[in-house]
């Protein structure tokens, strides 16, 4: 048996394994006393597998088990995920409520769907409701926006005593990446870029996501000119060899992390094309909208046509409480333009 601060669990020595993360504190007959958590990632496997949807992924519930992505994984599904930090408000988007009291000065608007009115400030959105299930009654407890944003992102109750993985980190762990070999899980954002390791709480640093900051390219991800093809081979199979030297003796978390980068960045080097927009023909970047958010959403477009797994799209300065019907006027139509133009795309693509 071990025991934690939080629970006691039996250790299965006749599977040669031990049931849990934590290191064992008692020996099996055939495994060294002072076994490692990382010795067990078959078992991990086996006890994310049963727990997914108890534990692991909290408010994802059931529908993430290892059966369900295998299907969706097969089906070569995509998640698109914008995340609005600071919050749009209800009241000035998806559910108005006029004629009350915080009811604001906007209109309502009818939409595709009889009966489903949206604010005015989403005349496209609008337009495309009949694409959309929008949930109106989601609400949480954490009124701190510094707690609040992760807990959302990643479904987990309070004081489970680990870091909970982002939604982005697991799909990647369940599904990974499609037939495209991109990585599965990307971020397009304002600001910095690099890989998030911090994004994948107990699944461990493979399952981070990679930010493209701005919405651009790592640097230097163009091979360099001064090399040819058959030297950038040579030197990918020599850092493969160096690798695999380096983590026979070592805890491969961190290894299988850089290693995975590397190869991700490899599938990159080939689609740069991507992150250029200066290309796309005028009406289109109209269409989207020529702001900020508009362009990261042309990307995350073209990252979901390549065929990346998960796209996370963020767009910051949704804290509106000091002046909300002036930042809303200037933030929501923005926003309505970019997302409708993509809704519309995906519906069109899938008829």
């Amino acid at each position: 048996k071990q025991k934690t601060a939080y629970e006691i669990k039996e250790c299965d020595w006749s599977s040669d394994v031990c049931s849990s993360d934590l290191a064992c504190s008692v020996p099996s007959p055939t495994m060294n006393p002072l076994c490692k958590p990382w010795e067990h990632a078959a078992s991990r496997r086996q006890f994310l597998g049963a727990s997914a949807g108890a534990l692991a992924f909290g408010a994802l519930g059931g529908m993430i088990s290892p059966q369900a992505a295998e299907a969706l994984r097969k089906k070569e599904k995509q998640v698109l995920f914008v995340w609005l930090d600071g919050g749009i408000s209800q009241l000035e988007s998806w559910d108005p409520k006029p004629n009350t009291e915080f009811g604001g000065p906007f209109r309502t608007i009818k939409t595709s769907v009889p009966g489903t009115h949206f604010s005015e400030l989403m005349p496209q959105c609008a337009k495309q409701a009949h694409r959309l299930c929008v949930v109106r009654n989601i609400a949480t407890k954490d009124n701190a926006h510094s707690s609040g944003v992760a807990r959302i992102q990643r479904g987990d109750p309070k004081n489970r005593g680990v870091p909970y993985p982002f939604f982005g980190s697991a799909i990647a762990k369940l599904m990974g990446p499609t037939s495209s070999k991109l990585p599965p899980y990307v971020w397009v954002k304002p600001g910095s870029g690099g890989f998030k390791t911090e994004d994948a709480g107990f699944l461990g640093p493979k399952y981070g996501s990679l930010a493209f900051g701005d919405g651009k390219p790592p640097e230097d991800l163009l091979r360099h000119a001064s090399l040819t093809v058959e030297e950038d081979e040579e030197r990918n199979e020599l850092r493969e060899r160096l690798n695999q030297r380096y983590a026979a003796q070592r805890r491969p978390t961190f290894t299988e992390a850089s290693s995975f980068v590397f190869d991700t960045a490899r599938e990159l080097m080939k689609r740069e094309h991507i992150f250029d927009t200066t290309k796309l023909p005028a009406k289109e970047l109209d269409r989207y909208g020529r702001t900020e958010f508009g362009q990261h959403m042309l990307v995350a477009r073209n990252l979901l046509e390549a065929g990346v797994r998960f796209v996370k799209v963020t767009s910051y300065g949704w804290d509106t409480h000091g002046d909300n019907f002036n930042a809303s006027a200037s933030l929501v139509p923005k926003f309505d333009r970019a997302f409708a133009a993509i809704v519309e795309e995906i519906g069109r693509a899938h008829v």
